[in-house]
Order: C-alpha cells, then structure tokens, then sequence
C-alpha cells in the first residue's frame, strides 16, 4: 500500500534530461512550449494495454459526458471519478485490460452521478484500498448512496481527505489542495481538487469546481495549483474557466472530458477561445476517446 508523505513543492520545468528524455527527444520533435508536440508522431508506444514500466500514467479516460482518469506509477494505482453509471463496467474493462486486478486508491471527487456513478461497479470488481470522497453520506444523490452501499458491503470506509493531505503513488505524490471555501449549495464546488507531483510535471485534477472556488485554494488556503496538465473543470464550462483562473494555473495543456455532442455545449466557445489566445493546447475525449499520457519526470509524452 501507498504510503503518505511530504510532497516536493513548487512547479517544475519541462525541459528534458536524462536517457528517458533524450530517448523522446531523438523520437519526436519538441514544441514551441517546451514539451512534446501533441500531434501523432510524439507518441511513446508502450505496446498493446500495456502499463509503463517507468515514469507516471495518466489516462483520461472516455466515459462520454462525465469524468474518469487512471493513475498509475511504480506499480500502484489509483481512480478518480467513473462517469455516469453506464459508464462503469466499461471503466472496469479498461482497467482489467491494462492488467488492474486492485486499486490503491478511489477518489470521488463529488455526488454528482456524471462522476460517481459508475463507482459502484468498479469497486465492486476490484481490491481497493483507500476511497476519498469529500463528504462521508450525501443523501440527495443517489448515485452516491449507491457508491456508499457498495463500499460497505465491501468492508470499506469513506475517507474525508484533510486540506493538504499528502499521499505516495509510487514516486509520485498526490495533495488534497482543495475545497477550501464553504461550497453553500453548489455541489459542483464541493468538488476535491488534487494535484500530482512526478519529478518536475504536474497534473491537476479539478471535479467539476467553479473558477473562483478554484482560486481560493491559491488565495485563501495558499495551495499551489499550478500544473502542467489541467483537467478542464466542469468539463470545459466557462465557470470553470477564465482568465484570471489561467494565470494562477499556467498550463500548457488543458483537456476536456466531455461528450460527443453533448446538450451543455461542452467544452464552452469562450473556454475554447481562452485557451488559443493563451496558447494553451486543447484535447477532448469527444474528439480523441480516450487520451493517455506519460511522464518520466521531465518530459510528457502521449502514449500510443
């Protein structure tokens, strides 16, 4: 099992070093941003559904109009969100295919079912060891009552992250730097918000948490929530995202979860214009399925 432990602070650079690096940097050319073109000739091939060796996995993967990504580094593993319910066993599948048989850790980052909901099934087809939620019950939601039965008829407990909780996925390390605003009403912004350290790369998980709940965590609680890579939040929806919010977070690459043809609009027109004026790179799951990416510290790549 993972254990937790202090986090390396700050924001590291991009540029490659190292055999693993220069390896990319022969294979692929680099960008005007300093990392990886994203275009098909920067990928890392790592074989059919296989995990790499080395380095930190990030999946996000396809589960249409919802959230879900999968972790995985020095062998251990780790889930947040699964989509809607439907959504589930098609999780559970991608995880088997990549050889999961056991999760460290399970994250759902709020009680809305587009995230939570096809969590029952993927705890209920996998060892888990640590599930985090921001709330212990939430009643109103059924999803998540499902999740919560789930979990207990599995011998599992919710655990409520504490603010800057830190915790070991292999050599990454993952911080709990958010919600730190009373969320009121608005489940979105009782959204947990992680961000994970490999080497000198960072990704940013956000739920579906609003642009100004997401700055309070810099302003109020003094988090870092810079990255590299920024898991749109709220599935690219302009109160997620705005300028203000970009300066704080200063990504390179922003992906959208969200679904083919979807009635929200998804990722919104001025979310999309924000970030070409940033020069900030876009992908989508509903153009691009399933988008995976790996880091060996320095350097991202997307896997083939």
């Amino acid at each position: 099992m993972a254990k937790r432990r202090p986090a390396r602070k700050g924001r590291g650079g991009i540029i490659g070093t190292g055999l693993f690096a220069l390896a990319l940097l022969l294979m692929y050319a680099a960008s005007s941003l300093g990392l990886i073109s994203w275009g098909s000739e920067s990928r890392l091939d790592l074989g059919a559904e296989a995990l790499p060796e080395q380095g930190l996995f990030v999946a996000y993967i396809d589960v249409g109009q919802g959230d879900c990504a999968f972790l995985a580094c020095g062998g251990e593993t780790m889930l947040i969100d699964a989509g809607v319910s439907s959504a589930g066993e098609a999780v559970a599948e991608y995880l088997a295919a990549h050889g999961v048989t056991e999760l460290d850790y399970v994250v759902c980052t709020h009680a809305h079912d587009d995230h939570c909901g096809g969590l029952d099934e993927v705890i209920g087809s996998f060892g888990i060891g640590t599930l985090f939620a921001p709330y212990t019950e939430f009643d109103s939601s059924g999803a998540f009552t499902r999740f919560e039965d789930t979990a207990a008829e599995r011998g599992l407990y919710v655990t409520v992250p504490p603010l800057g909780s830190e915790f070991t996925l292999g050599g990454a390390v993952f911080e709990f730097v958010g919600p730190v605003s009373d969320w009121g009403s608005d489940l979105n912004d009782s959204s947990l918000v992680l961000r994970v350290d490999y080497g000198e790369t960072s990704f940013l998980f956000t739920g579906d948490i609003s642009s100004g709940a997401l700055e309070d965590c810099a302003l109020i609680g003094g988090y870092d929530i810079s990255c590299n890579v920024l898991k749109l939040g709220h599935h690219g929806s302009s109160s997620s995202t705005d300028a203000e919010l970009l300066s704080f977070i200063r990504p390179e690459l922003a992906i959208a979860c969200c679904g083919e043809g979807n009635s929200y609009g998804h990722p919104h027109e001025e979310v999309v214009s924000l970030l070409q004026e940033r020069g900030i790179e876009l992908m989508r799951t509903d153009v691009l399925g399933t988008i995976e990416l790996v880091s060996d510290g320095s350097t991202i790549a997307m896997a083939a």
